[in-house]
């Protein structure tokens, strides 16, 4: 397992497993140094599971509530200059721990002043609080499921004004320090010699360090100490944690065709429940599941932020969830009217096409692979878990694509977007002119690097995307994560000088030097 994690990629994994009552640690090494045995790894995006049981604790105790308003929690405070507006003041503490407060993932001027190598480290707590204070919401809460940073910024320092402790400081009296867990922290301090290195794709990159936003992804920690929360958490009310471990659990809202709990994520199919969540940082990812039927966890750290959670994520999942097989889709004519781009938010779209005479499915930055027939508009695909159903629509046309895949249920809608992703990866000759970084007006900088063939894109500290050649277009890309595209300058001498961003609107970016 931690050898399929890292790949090829250049750094450490480390998996830990609870299976059988028995704790299993495995490792891989891939062109690093020997790192010490139970190295630290940065776990993102998990230190959000944290925080939502600091919020669990906290109501189980009947200290806050999952109705209470920033509003209420907020206004008249000293940490706000202003009232809060009006539908910001109306997000609900369940609002801020389920994604559906309405919050953005980022504040507005998240990127003024900041540092794409450690993007969180300037973002302090009255720039957090001003940020509130000026946020502008489309709509008043609750929307559907949006992962924000910036609500688990928010519910992080929320937390600490409530008790007058810092969150890292919250986190070890209440979390970690009565577990024992004495490697999961938000300062390194003297573990610092045990840090794994981290690394993007064959470069070393540096650690990510967190003021304000420190609820929402701050922690480091080891395979061994999650295992220790994963048992603390699967013991339930009688465990350790008492009955907030089982509150934590609850789901309480629905979330990218799922259901959540206090910021974990569940995954149920037939009444069976898998719990969980992933982390990413500059140079880290990190994948956490629970299988409270059976009683275990599976932790896998990797430092290398290339690695691709789904390499540990979809074998576990289709042990869980095995779907049944179906005869090969190789019928061109009766095939060919399901080709075509199906959306299903503005991040996730389905794209399907006749590949080397089968029908195949693309979801959001994938490649390609093979459907098979289950019955009439029903497909598919058991390596990968997905069940495809499709409607028609008056004129007998798929229109409609009714998608599972773990438990997870998604509907998707044909849309009139290129299909993209069908050529063949490129040559590093052919990529490498477009390689770089480019500065829009405002300071952004667009990143654009190429992993197995595909150029890929990062705005500032967002995710890095995928972009795929438009057929028939010279040095034009386009996203399918969004509905946005590339389109490459250049010099009378070939050289590429600049790129332009078409995302409602066109925004140009010269190239930086080297």
């Amino acid at each position: 397992m931690a050898a399929a994690a890292l790949g090829p990629l250049r750094g450490a994994a480390e998996v830990g497993v609870w299976h059988g009552g028995q704790a299993r640690f495995g490792t891989a090494r891939n062109r690093v140094a020997e790192a010490p045995a139970q190295a630290l790894f940065e776990v993102g995006s998990i230190s959000k599971v944290f925080t939502g049981l600091l919020l669990a604790q906290a109501v189980e105790r009947g200290d806050m509530a999952l109705d209470d308003t920033l509003g209420g929690l907020l206004n008249g405070t000293p940490a706000l200059a202003s009232a809060l507006p009006v539908p910001v003041a109306a997000i609900t503490l369940r609002q801020l721990v389920t994604h559906t407060s309405c919050l953005p993932r980022l504040p507005a001027d998240f990127r003024r002043d900041s540092d794409a190598a450690n993007p969180y480290l300037r973002y302090d707590r009255p720039r957090l609080w001003q940020a509130l204070a000026d946020a502008r919401l489309a709509q008043s809460p609750p929307c559907a499921g949006v992962y924000s940073n910036l609500g688990f910024a928010v519910l992080g320092e929320v937390l600490a004004q409530r008790y007058g402790l810092p969150w890292a400081t919250l986190v070890h009296e209440r979390i970690t320090g009565p577990l024992g867990m004495q490697d999961t922290v938000q300062s390194l301090g003297g573990k610092a010699p045990r840090l794994a290195a981290p690394h993007e794709g064959e470069t070393p990159v540096s650690v990510w360090e967190f003021d304000a936003f420190a609820g929402a992804g701050a922690l480091r920690s080891t395979a061994a100490d999650m295992l220790v929360f994963s048992r603390a958490l699967l013991a339930g009310a009688r465990g350790p944690l008492g009955p907030a471990a089982e509150r934590l659990l609850t789901p309480l809202a629905d979330h990218d065709g799922g259901q959540i709990g206090y910021a974990i994520m569940l995954r149920e199919r037939d009444g069976l429940r898998t719990w969980l969540h992933g982390g990413g940082t500059g140079g880290f990812r990190s994948v956490w599941l629970l299988a409270p039927d059976r009683g275990e966890a599976v932790i896998a750290l990797v430092a290398n932020a290339r690695a691709a959670q789904q390499d540990v994520m979809t074998p576990l999942l289709a042990l869980r969830y095995p779907v049944p097989p179906g005869q090969p889709a190789t019928d061109a004519a009766a095939l060919a009217p399901y080709e075509g781009v199906y959306r299903a938010s503005p991040t996730v779209a389905l794209s399907l096409a006749l590949v080397d005479g089968q029908l195949q499915l693309r979801p959001t930055g994938g490649v390609f692979e093979p459907l098979q027939v289950l019955g009439p508009d029903a497909f598919t695909q058991p390596a990968s878990g997905r069940q495809l159903r499709f409607e028609r629509d008056k004129e007998g046309r798929p229109a409609v694509l009714r998608y599972t895949r773990f438990g997870a249920r998604l509907t998707a809608l044909r849309a009139e977007e290129p299909l993209v992703g069908l050529a063949p990866p490129q040559s590093d000759e052919v990529l490498a002119p477009y390689l770089g970084r480019y500065r829009l007006r405002g300071g952004n900088v667009l990143d654009v690097q190429a992993t197995g063939g595909r150029l890929q894109v990062r705005l500032g500290s967002q995710p890095r995307y995928t972009v795929y050649p438009l057929p028939g277009q010279q040095d034009r890309f386009a996203y399918d994560a969004v509905r946005a595209e590339l389109e490459f300058e250049r010099y009378s001498s070939g050289e590429v000088r600049a790129v332009v961003l078409h995302q409602n609107g066109r925004f140009r970016a010269p190239r930086l030097e080297p």
